[in-house]
């Protein structure tokens, strides 16, 4: 089940453009292999804030054992990794070392699980089990990683073994594997006390988390980032006869509307989902006014001002 595509985005330099294609190719693979497939949850392009870290995922897949992240990476000739597992890349004929994919992606696994370890008790099923553990937690669940790189791309290993690093189109297998290997696993955990431990997701579960992180998805704003990528307007509004604002979607313009709250408060469009930052302005631009709730109200709140406004009530 693909439960989130790629968002829209522009840009003018041919590196991100790049980027961009590579991205969405490996989004087009997955949803080939398990757009049909209920146990298995994709995200694309998931962007999550905690704590003022991001983790920016290309590609997130959610099944009964666990996760995988995929990084695409956007290669047009080569790539070479060394037996120190140093990355370089060929560009015009000459050699440009890289950050690690493998290890960005590693980084991205050990966000996503302190992220979800923060909201386990609102995520596991209420049943016998979770009732008896104080904090249930995603320690025992399986997060993988994978790199996919671009069609056109070569891969030169120099004689270190790199499973995890794949063309685009050889990735939905190896992600059938991987979970397939995760299940063998758990059920040589069960059968033998020396054997692996994990722990499985009841099917709802997986869907709940997947809602979760969608919910949670925080797109940028409308600004320029690295040479011209542009995303979705953050909010827009005009005033009505009797002047106050009415807000509506920057996506799909509806005023269907509600405050949500994940790390911050935001907007999130009741038609088409799309999650919308709210960003308040004041008198002056060192003022950090904040929004609080009252009930089904929320103010905006500037204590340098003294400010303490209603700006939108929920429905419900």
């Amino acid at each position: 089940m693909i439960y989130k595509d790629v968002d829209p985005k522009k840009s003018t330099d041919k590196f991100i453009k790049a980027g961009l294609a590579a991205e969405k190719q490996m989004a087009f693979y997955l949803k080939r292999a398990f757009a049909e497939k209920e146990d298995i949850f994709v995200l694309n392009d998931i962007r999550l804030e905690r704590n003022g870290e991001v983790a920016q995922i290309d590609h997130l897949i959610i099944h009964a054992y666990g996760f995988i992240i995929v990084e695409s990476k956007s290669v047009s000739s080569k790539v070479i990794v060394n037996k120190h597992s140093e990355w370089k890349r060929i560009f015009n004929k000459k050699e440009n070392g890289m950050p690690s994919p493998i290890q960005q992606a590693k980084r991205q696994a050990s966000f996503l699980k302190d992220f979800l370890n923060q909201r386990a008790t609102n995520v596991f099923r209420d049943n016998i089990v979770n009732k008896l553990i104080s904090k249930p937690t995603f320690e025992n669940y399986k997060f993988d990683v994978l790199v996919a790189i671009s069609d056109s791309g070569i891969i030169e290993r120099d004689s270190i073994d790199l499973p995890n690093v794949l063309k685009a189109d050889i990735i939905p297998d190896t992600i059938l594997e991987l979970i397939s290997k995760r299940k063998k696993d758990l059920i040589k955990g069960i059968l033998n006390p020396f054997g692996n431990d994990g722990y499985s997701f009841h099917k709802d579960t997986i869907q709940k988390i997947a809602n979760l992180l969608f919910t949670l998805h925080t797109p940028l704003s409308t600004q320029t980032i690295d040479t011209n990528i542009v995303q979705e307007e953050p909010i827009t509004y005009n005033k009505s006869q009797n002047n106050s604002i009415i807000y509506s979607c920057s996506k799909c313009k509806s005023t269907n509307l509600e405050v949500a709250y994940g790390r911050n408060y935001y907007f999130k469009c009741l038609d088409c989902a799309n999650n919308i930052p709210i960003k308040h302005t004041c008198k002056t631009s060192s003022c950090k006014p904040r929004t609080k709730k009252r009930k089904n109200q929320f103010f905006k709140v500037c204590e340098n001002c003294g400010v303490d406004e209603l700006f939108y009530e929920n429905k419900s």
